[in-house]
């Protein structure tokens, strides 16, 4: 072979091999293939070397995503068992000449959603896939707005930041801010629903991503008197440290601390794959101007109190309430606060936020915080025929709510066991109230007895104890809420008795009127004139939402101030 082919043949082989090494350069790859679960979804990540150039086929059962000019490494296995809502199984395959398809299976009823996200900070370009069962979803709102409907408690949304891809600050250990703030979070819920007249929910129970307007939606929907977002700060500055309380603001932000934090999380849509098209209902500056004022002021004062609590946990990094435009506080009608719970990346702190013990204290901080600053509900009138119940199925008892507490003074439901003595031992002879007499639920306070209760209702015990499923030997816990009857004519608060019993002076006999001024807050009127916001709420009808404009004419128990 002479010396000029051998040439040749080196050169044809050096521009193949460049050639090949060159294409397969050139083509992109699937990193990795992943999963988050919620209740009524799943979503589907396929994470991407560069932007990928794809198309979608589905059918009944299937939805195939071929990608082309790509390749998969062998670390991804081909096919991945799931059996989760919406999802039965992941499978990926080389698609020839060079691509790759990558099948879903789907069981029932799926409605699916896929978008491309383009790389951000560390993540990767990304196609997400959303698999959403419409029924679940649907039930899952109708269960909310039922709460809201039949609600007779305080209700409080919990809700912990971040989740699924959005994993927030990450402290050194590996600590993930998602997760320390969802343990947070339900010791918080389950805290409040062991107080007697609050319940609680969590705007996600697992580790998934919910949007900032879905989180505002599910607030509203459950008709929540307040909104708090649990969080876990981060910084540059290892010794940064501390706690610290957020509210929103309408305009700028009441510190650059305030303002760099907000902007980092109002990232967390873009992190956690949210589409840019959703979720930019909640930010009309001109709703927000009109209706959030009051709310704003209700969430600042919520805020200085937990505050106060919050430094008995932990060292506070802002003595004040801080203000920032935080898209996840953007509920007019709704008092809403922001807590960064303490630093991930301060080593101390993530230690702290790693243990249980820590977060239980911090929870237990802000369930105290709630009880003071929203009292329970007052009584709601029952309609009841023969004893029984509103909603009651014939035959069956009215139910008795007992929440913790100590047992009043006397440990007994009566303090003349000999007025209501029967034939049967420990049974008391009741008196059924008549078929159009109403029942109103009344608070047992410290030393009270049923006997005492009856007289201050123009009862008996008897018809105490029927009302009320009760036994004579039956303990009278301090909390508890009993049903009393009440004359067909008595309004729910004006005018009559209070939810302690007692009747309330008449507006020309020990009450007043006072002109609400700019700033003023429920609060803030109620400690001034030596009340509460309780009895303010009950004299002039107000809900926790109720807006409070300036020269709206308030009736306060003392002398005129107008």
């Amino acid at each position: 072979m002479s010396r000029s082919v051998k040439l040749f043949m080196i050169l044809a082989l050096w521009l193949f091999g460049s050639l090949w090494t060159s294409s397969a350069l050139a083509l992109n790859e699937v990193l990795n293939v992943r999963h988050w679960v919620a209740p009524d979804h799943t979503r589907v990540v396929i994470d991407m070397s560069g932007e990928a150039v794809f198309t979608v086929e589905k059918e009944e059962g299937r939805l195939a995503v071929d990608l082309e000019a790509t390749s998969f490494p062998s670390h991804i296995p081909p096919t991945t068992l799931l059996r989760k809502p919406g999802l039965e199984a992941v499978a990926i395959s080389l698609r020839p000449p060079s691509g790759v398809r990558i099948s879903l299976s789907l069981p029932g009823e799926v409605q699916t959603t896929i978008f491309r996200l383009k790389r951000f900070e560390d993540k990767p370009d990304r196609i997400v896939i959303d698999l959403v069962l419409p029924e679940v979803a649907r039930q899952e709102s109708e269960k909310r707005q039922k709460v809201k409907i039949t609600r007779k408690d305080r209700i409080v949304v919990v809700d912990p930041g971040h989740g699924g891809e959005a994993p927030g600050a990450v402290g050194r250990r590996g600590t993930m801010e998602k997760d320390v703030v969802l343990s947070i979070s339900r010791k918080l819920r389950d805290m409040l629903n062991r107080k007697e007249g609050y319940r609680a929910f969590l705007t996600r129970d697992g580790d998934y991503y919910v949007s900032f307007s879905k989180r505002l939606q599910i607030a509203r929907e459950y008709g929540a008197d307040l909104f708090i977002s649990v969080h876990a700060d981060a910084a540059r500055n290892r010794h940064a440290r501390g706690s610290s309380v957020y509210s929103l603001s309408t305009g700028g932000a009441s510190s650059e601390a305030a303002k760099i934090l907000a902007q980092y999380e109002n990232l967390a849509d873009i992190v956690g794959g949210v589409p840019t098209t959703e979720g930019n209902g909640d930010s009309d500056p001109i709703i927000l101007d009109m209706f959030q004022t009051h709310t704003i002021n209700q969430s600042k004062t919520f805020g200085h109190g937990l505050l106060k609590l919050l430094e008995e946990a932990n060292p506070l990094k802002f003595v004040t309430v801080q203000e920032a435009p935080f898209r996840v506080l953007k509920l007019p009608e709704i008092p809403s606060i922001l807590i960064e719970t303490a630093y991930l990346s301060n080593p101390k702190e993530e230690n702290l936020l790693r243990s249980s013990r820590f977060q239980k204290r911090i929870a237990e901080k802000v369930v105290k915080s709630v009880v003071e600053f929203l009292p329970p509900l007052p009584p709601v009138l029952v309609a009841v025929s023969g004893g029984k119940g509103e909603g009651e199925k014939p035959g069956e008892k009215a139910a008795v709510e007992a929440g913790p507490g100590p047992k009043a003074e006397g440990g007994r439901a009566t303090e003349n066991p000999r007025a209501a003595k029967s034939e049967n031992p420990g049974q008391a002879k009741v008196e059924p109230p008549s078929a159009r007499e109403k029942v109103s639920l009344y608070r047992v306070r410290k030393g009270d007895t049923l006997g005492k209760i009856a007289r201050v209702h123009n009862s008996t015990i008897g018809v105490l104890l029927k009302l009320n499923a009760m036994k004579l030997r039956d303990p009278l816990h301090v909390g508890r809420l009993l049903k009393v009857p009440v004359a067909e004519t008595e309004t729910r608060i004006t005018g009559k008795r209070n939810s302690a019993g007692k009747p309330y002076a008449s507006e020309n006999s020990g009450t007043s009127v006072y002109l609400v001024k700019r700033g003023d807050t429920l609060s803030a009127i109620a400690r001034r004139h030596g009340t509460t916001v309780r009895v303010l709420m009950e004299l002039n009808r107000l809900k926790t939402s109720d807006p409070l404009p300036v020269d709206r004419k308030l009736v306060l128990p003392g002398k005129s101030s107008i």
